[in-house]
């Protein structure tokens, strides 16, 4: 069985704290997984994308690239939320893809996205990693089997919003808090001035 280390996400864009929440959970879950899966999200009840699915497919795959040379597993892109035309949502995606035999997956997520997670959407069975994030605490009375790791380690403070409105604000400090690929495709391709 496969065991796959799975990160689904807005990744509008993809930044250099999804990068080290990402190389820090597998140094610390050393061969514990054997892929890992970034898997942009689609359509969001909780965030309005606007940012074209072409730009984001491509600003994905860029970040797998980037990832490729940091870790030591194989990773790739995940792009059945983004391709899907039905209108699912990513824990509806998650479900088929948890249920194809061979693999099993572990999802990494902020604790700001699990907190999002309405709680009769997932079961005691399924297995979590969650970054902790500045300005999110999970609830004093919160409990968890064993299936659920609270990652006690420090990850840069990013979020991808700050990064959209600097890129807008023509701050191109920006640049130094997303892989240079992924800021070169940005400014190419005038992405998050019209936000």
């Amino acid at each position: 069985m496969r065991k796959i280390l799975l990160f689904p996400g807005a990744f509008n864009p993809p930044h250099c704290g999804h990068a080290e929440a990402v190389i820090k959970v597998l140094e610390k879950n050393k061969n514990k997984f054997d892929e890992l899966w970034i898997m942009p999200s689609g359509k969001r009840d909780d965030k309005n994308i606007t940012t074209d699915y072409k730009h984001r497919r491509v600003i994905g795959n860029l970040f797998v690239e980037y990832l490729k040379t940091r870790i030591d597993i194989p990773a790739k892109l995940i792009t059945a939320e983004l391709d899907d035309k039905s209108g699912k949502f990513t824990h509806e995606i998650l479900e088929e893809i948890k249920s194809q035999p061979d693999i099993q997956v572990t999802q990494l997520i902020g604790l700001d996205g699990f907190l999002n997670i309405k709680y009769g959407l997932f079961d005691n069975e399924e297995s979590f990693i969650i970054i902790k994030r500045k300005g999110y605490e999970l609830p004093e009375n919160f409990s968890h089997s064993g299936n659920i790791i609270i990652f006690d380690g420090e990850v840069k403070p990013i979020s991808s919003t700050q990064i959209r409105d600097m890129v807008k604000n023509n701050d191109g400090r920006y640049k130094f808090l997303v892989p240079e690929t992924i800021a070169d495709y940005i400014e190419k391709n005038n992405l998050y001035h019209k936000t």
